[in-house]
């Protein structure tokens, strides 16, 4: 004799609610084949499939449910659910349709036809459904909250905060309504109220993964670095499979100049996922940052391999090929990320600057502009109206960005609006400002906001660097060099470094100590071996806080002249510009200094990586900036040997031709 299918039915539903599901779902199946017109049979199992993960199976079984029950909404909402569950959006709201069509008053079968649409991105239809289940029933807190979030991706942000605000007063206990309202005011902006929202959360779930996520970029978005990788570590400790956590770590690790402990964070969430391509993109940007060109490109074609429209990886690819010192296929690599991402920030900035280097200045100035909104950018917006480079204002802040050698770059340009008759005030950081002093008559400086008037009527402001694009973009028509001084008396006060007969070089080495701006850039001062070789020769090393600690490492270093610690200790460059006026030469790698050489008129000779910044061009020996400059470039990436041989060469060519000069005269 057969079992009974109802008693088998019975047994199977008395697993399920002990959460034997495996042992439910045999016993569903049996039902089933013993009487298959069994609906509550073939209902039951479609549930337990779906609870346990398996979509597919489960609409096998919900279908024959409804098939069973064609005019049972219940029967459709539920194949419409398995149909959602496994990726038929369009199918399942057909089912969901249905069941409305069969129950207009069922709120479920509405609220399900709305998460369908979503799905399909049809959120402005989505959110009609929402609000139809509401109506049915206003405690409906999943409507509530689905609605919330589909308004926010209609950008309908004053009405999604509404409804996320309804579900914190519905729910407080609930932290998840407090982080989905926090991120949508970080997508609108609101950091600070983004960070207070999740601060809030905290009180009541201190170890909520989310939150903390939520936290961590907040403080992210405001560069509290030091904040974000708290938050974020607390995060993977409660989550440790959470990748996307993981790759947020790294990136913040990174901008800390960890790339070491980011490359661990990405190597732990590629073991959880081998396909992420925002792993393999952030652990490529890490890997450049210590210095693993080869490993970076590798890394960053996997991410485009997974995610080929991954505009960040073309992007970082681009500038990895650079490091690299394929020159031809860095801009092809750009025009990818564009192709993909025409008005993202980085590709376009990236692109701007190919351009500049190539000389195509209307083109690459107007991307240039692009850089206020990188990650960071480079300058922070004054709270007044921005110049327009047309109106003639009452008074005119020109903001200083960027690192010093950029300042002193485009410092060039600021007289040119002073003599235009424009009063002209140049914000600057503190340190440089007595070097800018000789910059012009008419502009005046100043290293502090506080030191404007804010209500003065027609006050505009214009960051340094959109100078160009504004009143000279070709710099052939900029004023010309020099356009900064050394101190008469400070310069005569290092007439001593130069005895009859020395040919005296200063030598700068080290750049920026941020990884992800200096790659390539700076040599070791071991590379200056065969100057320090060549008779006659006296070095000097001006060279600042990082890499002096080079000095007692090389064997060389009993022909180094050291300065004393307090030299440039009264403004930046002061004592260096008059130490320049006693030098026969300057050689150095991409650093301020090559600028402040540039802008005295001294001569210098700048070792170059093999694509190198924008603004020493793609080629020859000639500076479009600075007419005293003589640009040495590597053949072969990485290659400094050869850089300095060939700069040793140009020493020796100079001493035979310099004239004789007597002890103490200025070169």
């Amino acid at each position: 004799m057969s079992p009974d299918p109802r008693a088998v039915l019975a047994e199977a539903a008395a697993l399920h609610r002990a959460g034997q599901m495996e042992a439910a779902i045999d016993g569903f199946r049996r039902a089933a084949a013993l009487q298959p017109s069994f609906t509550d049979a073939h209902r039951m199992l479609a549930m337990a499939l779906l609870q346990t993960g398996r979509p597919k199976e489960a609409v096998q079984s919900a279908r024959a449910a409804s098939n069973l029950a064609p005019n049972d909404p219940h029967a459709l909402l539920l194949l419409g659910v398995g149909l959602q569950a496994a990726g038929q959006a369009e199918k399942a709201l057909a089912q969901f349709d249905k069941a409305v069509k069969l129950a207009p008053g069922f709120g479920e079968a509405q609220f399900q036809a709305g998460n369908a649409l979503a799905a399909l991105g049809r959120f402005k239809e989505a959110v009609a459904r929402y609000s139809r289940a509401l109506e049915l029933d206003p405690r409906a807190v999943e409507a509530l909250a689905n609605r919330a979030v589909a308004l926010g991706r209609l950008k309908l942000h004053t009405e999604a905060l509404a409804d996320f605000d309804h579900l914190i007063a519905l729910q407080p206990w609930m932290p998840m309504h407090l982080a989905n309202k926090g991120n949508l005011l970080l997508e609108t902006g609101d950091i600070a109220g983004a960070a207070a929202v999740a601060e809030k959360a905290l009180e009541t779930a201190p170890r909520d993964a989310d939150v903390l996520f939520l936290l961590g970029q907040a403080r992210f978005a405001s560069v509290d670095l030091e904040g974000a990788r708290s938050a974020f570590q607390q995060a993977v400790d409660v989550a440790p499979g959470r990748v996307d956590i993981r790759v947020l770590l790294a990136q913040v690790l990174r901008r800390q100049e960890a790339p070491t402990e980011a490359i661990h964070q990405c190597d732990a969430a590629l073991e959880r996922d081998p396909r992420h391509a925002g792993a393999f993109y952030e652990r490529g940007e890490a890997k450049r940052a210590a210095g693993d060109a080869a490993g970076a490109l590798a890394d960053l074609d996997s991410a485009l391999a997974i995610a080929p429209r991954h505009v960040e990886a073309a992007v970082a690819r681009s500038y990895v090929l650079a490091d690299l010192g394929r020159m031809g296929e860095v801009r092809p690599a750009i025009e990818r990320a564009l192709r993909n991402g025409p008005k993202h920030s980085d590709a376009v900035f990236h692109l701007a600057m190919d351009d500049l280097a190539l000389g195509r200045w209307a083109k690459g100035w107007a991307g240039y502009e692009e850089r206020a909104r990188i990650v960071p950018p480079t300058y922070k917006p004054l709270p007044f109206a921005r110049w327009d480079g047309k109106e003639i204002p009452s008074e005119l802040v020109v903001l200083g960005e960027q690192g010093l050698g950029d300042a002193i770059q485009f410092a060039r340009l600021v007289p040119l609006l002073a003599e235009r008759g424009i009063p002209v005030k140049f914000l600057v950081r503190a340190p440089l400002a007595p070097l800018m002093t000789t910059l012009h008559p008419g502009v005046a400086l100043i290293s502090d906001e506080s030191d404007l008037d804010l209500s003065a009527p027609g006050l505009r402001w214009v960051p340094l660097g959109s100078l160009p694009l504004l009143i000279a973009q070709d710099p052939a028509a900029w004023p010309s060099v020099p356009y900064l001084a050394a101190e008469p008396e400070r310069a005569r006060q290092w007439r001593h470094v130069r005895e009859t007969g020395d040919f005296v070089i200063g030598i700068t080495w080290q750049g920026s100590t941020r990884r992800d701006i200096d790659v390539g850039r700076s040599a070791p001062l071991s590379a200056f071996a065969p100057l320090a070789a060549v008779p006659g020769v006296k070095l000097v090393a001006i060279q600042r806080n990082a890499g002096e600690e080079q000095v007692d490492e090389v064997p060389f270093k009993g022909r180094l002249l050291r300065l004393d610690a307090d030299f440039d200790a009264d403004g930046a460059f002061l004592d260096s510009a008059a130490l320049l006026q006693h030098l026969d030469l300057v050689v150095t790698t991409d650093t301020s200094m090559a600028h402040l050489a540039g802008a005295l008129g001294r001569p210098a000779i700048v070792a170059l990586k093999a694509v190198p910044d924008w603004r020493w061009g793609r080629a020859g020996e000639a500076s479009v900036f600075y007419p005293s400059l003589t640009l040495v470039r590597q053949t072969k990436a990485g290659d400094w040997a050869g850089v300095f041989e060939t700069i040793t060469e140009m020493v020796r060519g100079r001493m035979a031709a310099r004239p004789e000069v007597e002890s103490g005269a200025s070169a």
